[in-house]
């Protein structure tokens, strides 16, 4: 794909976006003519966000999931399905509970413990709300980081233990145990006790 056509997706992602809530068929057609499956998983979670329908929004995840799965690599795929992922936590949380294992299938399919981390801390955000869902995705995440090392896993650290410090506490203590002592760690210590963590 060269970069206009890339260039051209991202403006139709755009107008999706902008469009979605106040014309969703509209929406729908742009979000369908994405040609780059990243985007065009994205739109089409925007798209059913805003449907008032609720088969029709569960219709345009199910395309958005297929689109997410046209990505070449295991953590683009499990990255972009985040997408659909948080909205179907909110329209349908048995269904995205079928969903959800399968990314984390996906997931534990990654070698690399940095690229399985950042794609499983995007699928724990996504189900942050649905206290079941965070529960099972939470796990993985901890163990792709406490094996992963450098500079990245910290910053990957550092946003898990923000997201579970409240309802995953047993975790936290890992975490922090595995992060070395400099001084991203000094902020995520002050940022913890900020929110009202008690380490």
């Amino acid at each position: 794909m060269c970069i206009d056509e890339l260039l051209e997706d991202v403006r139709k992602r755009a107008l999706v976006d902008e469009c979605a809530w106040s014309d969703v068929e509209r929406a729908i057609d742009v979000a369908r003519s994405i040609n780059d499956p990243w985007y065009r998983c994205q739109s089409l979670a925007y798209a059913a966000e805003s449907h008032p329908k609720r088969g029709a929004a569960l219709a345009l995840l199910d395309e958005a999931f297929g689109a997410a799965q046209q990505q070449a690599d295991i953590n683009r795929i499990v990255k972009v399905a985040a997408w659909p992922l948080r909205v179907l936590a909110k329209v349908d949380p048995d269904r995205a509970e079928a969903r959800l294992a399968e990314l984390l299938e996906t997931a534990a399919r990654e070698p690399h413990n940095l690229r399985r981390g950042d794609a499983l801390i995007f699928v724990a955000h996504a189900v942050a709300d649905v206290p079941a869902l965070k529960e099972r995705a939470i796990p993985p995440l901890i163990g792709a980081l406490l094996a992963g090392y450098g500079w990245r896993i910290e910053r990957l650290i550092a946003d898990a233990a923000m997201l579970i410090r409240e309802d995953c506490p047993q975790h936290l203590t890992a975490l922090l145990a595995a992060h070395p002592e400099n001084r991203r760690k000094r902020q995520l210590l002050r940022a913890l006790k900020q929110a009202g963590t008690e380490l």
